[in-house]
């Protein structure tokens, strides 16, 4: 199952498309000078001494914190994504689209295997945040799903808005979930993974988010964004989180 995770890249470790994790080996010299290595036992100092940045978070913060550290960006794999989103935004970077709501519909597979309840229609996910947005004067909306029923959705929904929302989406294939996904070529994964990154750029940079957090893909820019500061509540037609 590993091949598929990381497309058509030689490695097979995240290090194609994230920067390598780090670690606490000590070299034997730093810019020519011999390193020597005091260990700090237990009892070397009296009490354990804990940052102030690091007391009283939860086990959800630790893991989020975690998360971001190791999805960084390779400056190949940003450039990438930058590059995706000038050729089909404009204006061509997304800083220039603030402020914008990022709205990602999670349907077929999710439904059939039964991780999610049920499939929502994209009004239902517009009734969550439209009044919000339109107090806040947000009208720019970024949409992503599977579903390519989803975007015949918006137009009717925006024309009872009388063409309010101004939409932003990738063009790219519709229908691709974790099966179909694993019977593609190499070539054609590593394509797919980096639109996933974009789009997951996209979502994570947005100032509202949108989704359900029985989808993993949901839940990964939900924790993405805490870690960006963004406090703002997930809006989501579900009435679960699991942790």
């Amino acid at each position: 199952m590993k091949m598929w995770l990381y497309g058509d890249c030689n490695s097979t470790t995240p290090d194609c498309f994230f920067l390598p994790i780090t670690n606490c080996s000590i070299p034997s010299k730093v810019d020519g000078n011999q390193t020597i290595a005091i260990n700090a036992k237990f009892g070397h100092w009296s009490k354990s001494i804990i940052p102030s940045t690091f007391q009283n978070r939860t086990f959800n913060w630790y893991r989020v914190q975690i998360l971001f550290y190791l999805i960084r960006y390779k400056p190949e794999t940003l450039a990438h994504v930058l590059n995706a989103i000038s050729k089909q935004f404009q204006p061509s970077s997304i800083d220039l689209h603030h402020p914008y709501i990022a709205v990602y519909v999670r349907r077929s597979d999710k439904v059939k295997n039964k991780e999610m309840s049920r499939a929502y229609t994209l009004k239902q996910y517009f009734d969550l945040f439209d009044g919000h947005a339109q107090q806040a004067n947000i009208s720019t909306i970024y949409i992503n799903s599977e579903d390519e029923k989803v975007f015949n959705e918006f137009v009717e929904i925006n024309k009872e808005k009388q063409g309010y929302y101004k939409l932003l989406y990738l063009t790219l294939p519709r229908n691709v979930v974790f099966e179909s996904l694993t019977r593609m070529t190499r070539q054609q994964r590593g394509k797919i993974v980096l639109e996933f990154l974009t789009d997951l750029f996209i979502e994570a940079n947005a100032d509202l988010h949108v989704g359900t957090l029985t989808s993993n893909w949901c839940r990964l820019v939900d924790e993405m964004r805490l870690t960006l500061g963004k406090l703002i509540p997930f809006y989501t037609p579900e009435k679960i989180y699991r942790v």
